[in-house]
């Protein structure tokens, strides 16, 4: 469904990504992972048009997405998330859902602004309470979402990522900064979103996550592409484990250190939190 097709990005004389191909299946979480500076990111960067490929395509059931402006990639079906959150949050939660299903038609949006023509709010609240709802998030429907806990705020980020029913979801880090109750139940949710119509693409530190959630896994190291297989076949790469940390037997220290990245972003979270409410 998601396809990368011989995707180069360059930034300036950096070649960020190296020639990638890469095709991200409907019914399967697919994990992308990689040591820091790998491009994952810049490669979810450019399917949701934060960046240009520099050559290549990039194409969701068909449609090319590497020329368009990211509204139009989004009504293309792809959703995503952010490392760092990014909502609203002067918003209620709620309203943070209904910003993703405002109408795609610019005259209907002006009809409905002034009253011409009959307004979709209703059906978008509806719509967006039930994902709420499945996220377990409801009852936070009416709070300012600038209010909530970290946790709660990743939780929201994701419930407007698949409230307009992607066909591609990306999720670049969901549970940098969370502790293990929040990533235990972060893992459940992304289970839960496993359809046979959905490509869900994960790019995570936590390998525990990722070895648990994870039907396939594509590697990247320098840009290029250096291992897929099986979460099992992976692990056990003597290649993959050397790229992380440059000595086989790495998985237990990859997962210490992502450990503590999560405990330090925790915190810089809760601080810069605790200072917008004040």
């Amino acid at each position: 469904m998601l396809v990368f097709d011989h995707v180069i990005k360059r930034f300036g004389a950096n070649t960020a990504i190296d020639d990638v191909s890469l095709t991200i299946r409907a019914g399967v979480i697919t994990a992308v992972i990689g040591p820091n500076g790998a491009g994952k990111s810049t490669l979810v960067n450019m399917a949701a048009g934060s960046y240009r490929a520099t050559s290549g395509r990039i194409l969701l059931d068909g449609a090319e997405l590497q020329t368009l402006p990211k509204y139009r990639i989004a009504r293309a079906g792809l959703g995503r998330t952010y490392q760092n959150i990014r909502l609203f949050d002067g918003l209620t939660v709620l309203q943070n859902l209904e910003v993703a299903l405002v109408p795609q038609s610019l005259p209907l949006l002006i009809a409905e602004a002034f009253w011409l023509a009959p307004r979709g709010s209703a059906e978008a609240r509806e719509t967006s309470r039930a994902v709420l709802a499945r996220l377990g998030i409801a009852h936070l429907a009416d709070r300012q979402a600038g209010s909530l806990a970290y946790g709660q705020q990743k939780l929201v980020e994701l419930a407007r990522a698949i409230v307009g029913r992607p066909r591609a979801l990306l999720l670049d880090e969901p549970a940098a900064g969370l502790n293990h109750g929040e990533t235990d139940e972060l893992k459940a949710h992304i289970q839960s979103l496993r359809s046979p119509e959905l490509a869900i693409v994960l790019i995570e530190h936590d390998m525990k996550l990722i070895m648990s959630v994870s039907d396939e896994i594509t590697v990247m190291n320098r840009g290029a592409v250096l291992a897929q297989g099986a979460p099992e076949a992976i692990r056990d790469n003597r290649q993959v484990q050397e790229a992380y940390l440059g000595q086989p037997g790495a998985m237990g220290a990859i997962e210490t250190a992502a450990r503590g990245r999560r405990n330090r972003v925790r915190l810089r979270a809760s601080e810069g939190l605790a200072w917008g409410q004040s």
